[in-house]
Parts: C-alpha cells; sequence; structure tokens
C-alpha cells in the first residue's frame, strides 16, 4: 500500500520527516511532489495496474473531458426539454 511521507532535500539527500518502517537497502519508488501542488492526476492508487493507459493522462486532459461532457448534458436536457413542449 503506497505511504505518503514528507522529506527535505538537504546535501544531496532526501531526508524523511518521520522515521519509516522500511528493510535495511529496501528499495522504493519514489513520486516527487513540491509541497503546495497537487499531486498529478495520475496517481490512481490500485486503478494504476489495471488501467496503465490512464497514467497518461493530465489535469488538462480531466478539465477538458469535463467541458464535453457537460456541453452534452446540456444538450441532451435541451432535446428532452424540445420533446416534451412538442406533445
Amino acid at each position: 500500500m503506497p505511504t505518503t511521507v514528507t522529506a527535505v532535500f538537504q546535501d544531496g539527500v532526501l531526508k524523511p520527516t518521520r522515521k519509516l518502517k522500511l528493510r535495511p537497502n529496501e528499495k522504493v519508488k519514489l513520486q516527487i511532489v513540491r509541497q503546495g501542488q497537487a499531486p498529478p492526476a495520475a496517481d490512481l492508487g490500485p486503478l494504476a495496474g489495471a488501467f496503465p493507459e490512464l497514467a497518461a493522462v493530465t489535469d488538462k486532459d480531466v478539465a477538458a473531458a469535463k467541458r464535453v461532457w457537460k456541453q452534452g448534458l446540456a444538450g441532451q436536457v435541451r432535446d428532452l426539454a424540445k420533446r416534451k413542449r412538442s406533445r
């Protein structure tokens, strides 16, 4: 299970701000996100393995998809209103 840890970069080394439960010489995978920045949209947790193509989706892609979805939904609402009026 992924763990989020805050670290400080000092003297060329990342130093966690709390003790980590890791074995000596255990390899881990790091994702660097600067403090104050939102994590990338690709942080899909368990879905990342099931849908690896989603890792390439950006926040900009998600925003564009939301706009398209809202436009499509608005069009459907207009169509339903027209059908109701024509009855």
